[in-house]
């Protein structure tokens, strides 16, 4: 390695800045969404509680961002804190989050500015659709909270705590070979970012985390009691029937319920009443000196 490039990688280890990719991934989801969406991105170590979300009926999923670190020209590796991914997976499967990072092609080499600038374009137009195959959305992909752990299975168990500070690869993708994931992990089904939306408005996939929140009425719930015609448990096709009922339902409809996802694919009642002060997701651990959490909480309209 000559001089010039030390001195480049001294100063440029992330392929895309995290914060650019909160702001292109907040674009994105209002554009797609408009006003049928609501984000919130919480400060550090900070509970989310349904009452900073608005209380109407749909889904609510959590997305912690990654970016990418070039380790050396053309290979770039994920890297995930042990310690917040034991954590993540303590939590309840409809708690918690995706994991959302960029897969870099062979024709980004270095930092995504190297890559935009042979295009001729600039790095900043590439959170736009017009910035065509380096749009970022062409880029990101998504994986479950389980999946993570399930391919740092060995890195976790020799980790054995919620700790922080200890960061080990993920994935490394390395141009055009295939991607090297944990220590020799199987390759993972990674779900393109743009795919996975068009996947959850259908009510997404089994062992998905997400929350569902239907009214009451719709659920033949009444002062905290089932009917006769009530459900304990539903399949995500009943949801979203359900969904669909409520998106056409006209002025207050009452109590919200919330949905919680099983291992088995189906859904239960979680809390009766849509309470502000229930949590959606929970806070890293406060006594954490070190803290990566990029993690946001889309709340969208049935």
């Amino acid at each position: 390695m000559d001089a010039s490039t030390c001195l480049y990688y001294e100063y440029v280890t992330r392929s895309v800045p995290e914060k650019t990719l909160e702001h292109w991934a907040s674009q994105y989801i209002t554009y797609r969404y408009r006003s049928k969406a609501a984000l919130w991105w919480p400060a550090r170590g900070e509970d989310i509680q349904f009452g900073r979300l608005p209380s109407r009926p749909g889904k609510i999923v959590q997305i912690e961002l990654k970016t990418t670190e070039v380790v050396r020209r053309g290979v770039h590796e994920v890297e995930v804190d042990l310690g917040q991914l034991w954590e993540y997976r303590r939590l309840p499967l409809g708690k918690q989050p995706f994991y959302a990072f960029p897969r870099p092609g062979a024709d980004w080499p270095g930092d995504l500015g190297e890559a935009a600038a042979k295009t001729g374009r600039a790095v900043s137009e590439l959170g736009y659709r017009r910035g065509k195959e380096l749009w970022f959305a062409n880029w990101m992909v998504v994986m479950t909270t389980e999946q993570v752990a399930d391919v740092m299975s060995k890195e976790l168990a020799l980790h054995g705590s919620e700790k922080r500070g200890e960061r080990r690869p993920l994935v490394r993708f390395a141009g055009k070979s295939e991607p090297r994931w944990g220590l020799e992990a199987a390759d993972p089904e990674v779900i393109r970012w743009r795919d996975f939306w068009s996947i959850l408005d259908r009510c997404g996939r089994d062992r998905w985390p997400q929350l569902i929140r239907l009214p009451a009425v719709f659920l033949d719930i009444r002062d905290g009691r089932e009917l006769s015609g009530g459900r304990e448990v539903y399949t995500r096709q009943q949801l979203r029937e359900l969904l669909d009922g409520a998106a056409g339902a006209q002025g207050d409809v009452g109590h919200l319920v919330i949905l919680e996802p099983n291992p088995d694919g189906h859904y239960r009642r979680s809390d009766f009443l849509n309470s502000n002060s229930a949590r959606v997701g929970a806070a890293p651990s406060r006594g954490d000196t070190e803290q990566n959490d990029h993690r946001a909480v889309v709340s969208l309209d049935a």
